[in-house]
């Protein structure tokens, strides 16, 4: 029922086109897949029937929807400050049965996921995290390869009939350096589609709330998966002795994460100067575009503007915000690669958001706190390398000097996490008696509360305003309608 709607207008448009064009042979094609296969019909003709078949299913639905009771509802309010007492109270003797939470705007809503209930919504959560565990450690998988091309003598065990090619510089070269970054970031490249969906299944009611989730799951997975385990499973990590024993966490870092300095600037390179270049091309819209306009003949899509990619493009960034705050005094030299990236970054996403993008939803800073949290980890993770450097380097000065800053960071974090997080997670009682105190004397106050019994409708039960049947059916299924929230 969800996808009705959506398939109604997409034929509608197509309709549309087909009636203004001014060539017949766009009007004739294949019914199959992609327009490739099947019977060669009249479009016009079988976009017709199909949307009529599509409106009496609609329909149908929707007369069977009348009356019938469902386990959860939008409950608005005469005043914010009524509302946030709701939201903050417990409803019920079981803290199960009654589950209230803030309603997102009504174009965040999240629809198939409105009337789950809790023990559904616990579930899908335990399944979320066990999938998220198992995917984890299959990337361990694509993240030995790789560490094994950057090792030619890995390879050679291998490999042994590449012995000659691989004793070629120029092969050599672009083996170890070039092409682990390559291989790593294709295998990452379906991460965030999947963690997407791994959110989309995990209850919420928000699409906002789902693309929090995911960049959360993104960023972790990145940082275990390509700061970490490329970390701890390098060679040198078989070839220091200390491992043998590990007492001491940042003497163990400080041996592993040197070993790996050359692989991530190719990294930052090959991941982050491509994709921040390709921002400009939008090179899967432009192919999938080519496909449906020369091989499927299909010249009546419009084109959907895109949303921003919080959930991969976030994650990205605050990785190789990690990688410089760790490697600054490790290896100085990735710090002009990052200084490109981030200011290539800065230009095209600039241009991307105020030309290109549009959104589908606010976030209302809710990444923010996700940013932050990400920042101090790094530097604790700095601060821990630096204490175990020191120490190996028998500088007890350097390393005692040292170990006040993790704790130094964590008091700031502490300190901004009482004074600013609150103001992340819910409005303050001061603010909302202000807004609604100026809202009192508004003449238009009350045609926005009666708006708001409309507001919050399942797209399958909106009305419209296309019908390819007008004689036999008496509302029309498409529509467009205005709705202020």
């Amino acid at each position: 029922m969800q996808s009705s709607p959506k398939n109604s207008k997409r034929l509608y448009r197509r309709l549309v086109n087909l009636k203004s064009a001014n060539h017949d042979r766009e009007r004739f094609g294949r019914s199959g897949f992609m327009g490739l296969f099947g019977q060669r019909v009249d479009l016009l003709d079988h976009y017709e029937k199909k949307l009529e078949v599509i409106e009496d299913n609609v329909r149908a639905e929707q007369s069977s929807c009348l009356g019938k009771e469902v386990g959860a509802a939008f409950v608005s309010f005469r005043t914010r400050f009524a509302a946030a007492s709701a939201i903050h109270m417990q409803q019920g003797v079981n803290p199960t049965q009654w589950v209230t939470e803030t309603a997102p705007d009504p174009e965040d809503v999240y629809w198939p996921f409105f009337s789950a209930s809790f023990l559904k919504r616990w579930i899908s959560n335990l399944v979320v995290v066990v999938a998220c565990v198992l995917l984890t450690v299959l990337f361990l998988i694509p993240v030995l390869i790789v560490q094994g091309l950057t090792h030619l003598e890995q390879l050679e065990i291998w490999f042994p009939f590449l012995k000659g090619l691989l004793r070629i510089a120029f092969v050599s070269q672009v083996i170890t350096g070039y092409l682990p970054s390559l291989v790593l970031q294709l295998f990452l490249y379906v991460v965030p589609s999947i963690m997407i969906m791994f959110s989309s299944i995990q209850g919420y009611i928000a699409m906002s709330q789902i693309e929090k989730s995911a960049c959360i799951k993104v960023l972790w997975f990145t940082i275990w998966n390509i700061f970490f385990a490329n970390v701890l499973s390098g060679s040198a990590l078989y070839r220091v002795e200390i491992f043998l024993e590990p007492k001491n966490i940042p003497a163990i870092l400080a041996v592993a994460v040197p070993g790996q300095a050359t692989f991530f600037i190719a990294y930052v390179v090959t991941s982050g100067w491509t994709s921040t270049s390709s921002e400009l091309f939008q090179l899967s819209t432009l192919v999938s575009n080519f496909i449906k306009r020369n091989i499927c003949r299909k010249y009546d899509d419009e084109f959907e503007v895109p949303s921003v990619p919080y959930h991969s493009e976030i994650p990205r960034i605050l990785l190789f915000g990690l990688l410089g705050i760790t490697y600054f005094f490790l290896a100085p030299l990735i710090l002009p690669f990052l200084l490109v990236y981030y200011c290539l970054g800065y230009l095209i996403y600039r241009n991307q958001l105020l030309n290109v993008y549009a959104p589908k939803y606010e976030t209302g800073g809710k990444l923010w706190p996700i940013v932050h949290d990400s920042m101090i980890f790094s530097l604790i993770l700095m601060h821990v390398i630096a204490i175990g450097i020191f120490g190996l380097k028998k500088l007890p000065l350097a390393s005692s000097l040292t170990v006040p800053l993790p704790i130094l960071t964590l008091v700031f974090n502490s300190y901004c996490r009482r004074r600013f997080l609150p103001m992340f997670k819910s409005y303050s009682v001061e603010s909302l008696l202000k807004k609604d105190k100026e809202e009192q004397n508004d003449p238009t106050i009350a045609s926005f509360h009666e708006r708001l019994a409309t507001a919050y409708q399942d797209p399958a039960l909106l009305h419209g305003g296309y019908s390819g049947n007008s004689a036999s059916i008496i509302a029309p299924l498409l529509s467009t309608a205005e709705v202020d929230a």
